[in-house]
Formats: structure tokens, C-alpha cells, sequence
């Protein structure tokens, strides 16, 4: 009998269904506080029922989803306290990355930037929110990864999976201040300055906090105002 696949491109369909399913949740296909059964997530996935069960079992543990019942889970909701907590560890881990990619990156690297800069531009422009959220994720992640520490690489990643960053995008101005942010952040990469790259991404992170917080403020507001019975 021949050995099972193995070495870095090959993934078991645990490890597919994870990232399928923290990816449709990522990319908001899945909202925050929504539930899910198992049955669903087979039929909208594609996925195997064992690998569906091994991957909710995953993402439960990391908090990404909640208990619900016996048979349903949730998307965990949006909520301040943790959404700060997530933003303090990214800040701490993405201005580190960033200054280790800034000093490493070469010349191809910094153009791919740039190119991916003009993908979210483009997706500015024709509206597709997924487009630009995929770019953002692969701007940041082109930059990281040329510091050439795999283990923060990897850290930083789990951080991206505790919260559905695609809400951002569709969050009112968010995607222009974000463009402007991301302009900042290549600037400091093409001059070869870390302390700037390190500081443009405290930045971002700082401004996509902000938002997200009057975000939530004021979804908090209209549900209560809509509650309210009328008199």
C-alpha cells in the first residue's frame, strides 16, 4: 500500500473544511450571532459531514463560533471588549511583522504591493467588497511574510480568523480611509523605513478599531431604539 500525500501543499479534509469554513465566515458569507447547523454547512460547503463536524469542533474551540444546542452553533457575535483585545494582539503582532518585512522585502515584492494596492483600488471602483478584502489580506500578507518568521506569519493569521474582517469593508467611508491607510503603509515600505511601516500599520489598526466600534455603537443604538415599544 502507498503511503498517504504529504509535504506542504497537501492538506487532510479536516484541514480543508477548516479553512473553508473560516473563510465563509471571513468573508461574511456567515454574520456575526447567525447559526449554523451541521446539515447546512455540508449542503452550503460541499463538505463531508465528519470533516463539517471536525472543522465547527475547531473553530469552537478557537472561539470563533459558540454553542449553541446540541445540534446548532453561532457565529460569535460582535462584541467591544473582545474585538479590542484582538486589536491590541494584532497591533502588537503586525507592527513587529511589519517592521521585519519592511527591512526584507525585495524590489518584486514591494511592486506586488503595489499591484495589489491597484486590485483594491479596481475593486473600489466596480464595487466588489470580496475583491478588495482578498487584496488587503494578501497586501499585508506579501509584507509579513518577507520578514521570514513563519511562526509570527502564522500567529498573525489566527488573529485574522477571530473576526469576520469583511464587516469593515462594508462599513460606510471605510474602504476610502482604508485605501488612504494602505497607500501610507506602501510608502513606508518603498522608502525602506520599518519604524514608518511599523507605525503606518499601528495606524490602520488603530482607525479599523475606531470604526468598528462606532460601527457596533450604533447597530447597538438602532436595535434598542427599534425594541422600544411604541407608544
Amino acid at each position: 500500500m502507498s503511503p498517504p500525500p504529504s509535504g506542504p501543499g497537501f492538506r487532510t479534509k479536516r484541514e480543508a473544511a477548516i479553512d473553508t469554513l473560516r473563510e465563509a465566515i471571513r468573508s461574511g458569507r456567515y454574520a456575526p450571532g447567525q447559526s449554523l447547523r451541521q446539515v447546512q454547512l455540508v449542503q452550503d460547503l460541499g463538505l463531508s459531514s465528519t470533516p463539517a463536524r471536525e472543522a465547527v469542533l475547531e473553530l469552537l474551540a478557537r472561539g470563533v463560533l459558540v454553542q449553541e444546542s446540541h445540534r446548532s452553533v453561532r457565529v460569535a457575535e460582535l462584541d467591544l471588549d473582545r474585538l479590542r483585545d484582538i486589536y491590541r494582539v494584532r497591533a502588537l503582532l503586525e507592527t513587529e511583522a511589519a517592521r521585519l518585512g519592511t527591512a526584507k522585502i525585495s524590489d518584486e515584492g514591494i511592486e506586488e504591493m503595489k499591484e495589489l494596492l491597484q486590485r483594491m483600488l479596481e475593486a473600489k471602483r466596480t464595487g466588489d467588497i470580496d475583491a478588495a478584502a482578498r487584496a488587503d489580506v494578501e497586501f499585508r500578507h506579501m509584507l509579513y511574510a518577507a520578514g521570514g518568521n513563519s511562526i509570527l506569519v502564522d500567529l498573525i493569521d489566527q488573529t485574522w480568523n477571530l473576526f469576520p474582517g469583511s464587516i469593515l469593508w462594508n462599513i460606510p467611508g471605510r474602504m476610502m480611509q482604508s485605501l488612504k491607510e494602505h497607500r501610507g503603509i506602501l510608502d513606508a515600505v518603498r522608502r525602506r523605513d520599518p519604524t514608518a511601516a511599523g507605525y503606518a500599520i499601528e495606524n490602520h489598526l488603530l482607525s479599523a478599531l475606531a470604526a468598528l466600534e462606532a460601527h457596533v455603537a450604533s447597530f447597538a443604538k438602532r436595535s434598542s431604539a427599534s425594541a422600544r415599544p411604541q407608544s
